[in-house]
């Protein structure tokens, strides 16, 4: 009989077990922007840093299986924006994320982006903030779908709440 270590076994699976809030009143209350959200979606991978453009915009990391023949099935564990008041744009943010990927520095995204590497799927639309503010607009997504690693950026309102239940 195979032994197996129980204990390391709930260690190990710890990693990933994250709680998702799925709130259908803030699904029902979402208003989609002035702008619509046409999002492009590359595998995060260091060979696709140049298919992201240079433009500021709004990003999102989602795990992704992509197995079992399932039709789409991803969960938001990420979202971000770039641009709002600095020089920064999708490419450089994303290949900010490469270098996470090697750096404990910010320690909840190295884990993101090291416990799904082979699942994880960078989403990125470009935003004109000539047209629509890109704070506003993060601030908005992240109130929707309120995506696990993201600890601030929410409403007043909805960081309370997010406090209260964990």
């Amino acid at each position: 009989m195979e032994y197996i270590d129980i204990i390391d076994q709930q260690k190990d699976v710890s990693i990933y077990n994250r709680q998702f809030f799925l709130w259908k009143k803030q699904w029902d209350d979402y208003i989609p922007p002035l702008i619509p959200l046409d999002w492009q979606c590359v595998k995060f991978d260091r060979n696709n840093a140049n298919l992201v453009p240079t433009e500021k915009g709004i990003y999102a990391f989602f795990i992704e299986p992509r197995i079992a023949n399932f039709h789409s099935h991803g969960y938001l564990v990420y979202l971000g924006q770039t641009g709002h008041n600095s020089n920064g744009n999708l490419q450089k943010r994303y290949r900010d994320y490469l270098g996470y990927k090697k750096s404990p520095k910010r320690r909840r995204v190295h884990l993101m982006l090291n416990s799904w590497e082979d699942y994880l799927y960078f989403y990125y639309v470009e935003v004109d903030e000539a047209i629509i503010n890109i704070r506003t607009l993060e601030r908005y997504l992240l109130d929707t779908f309120i995506p696990p690693f993201v600890d601030r950026g929410y409403s007043a309102e909805v960081a309370n709440i997010r406090k209260g239940l964990r």
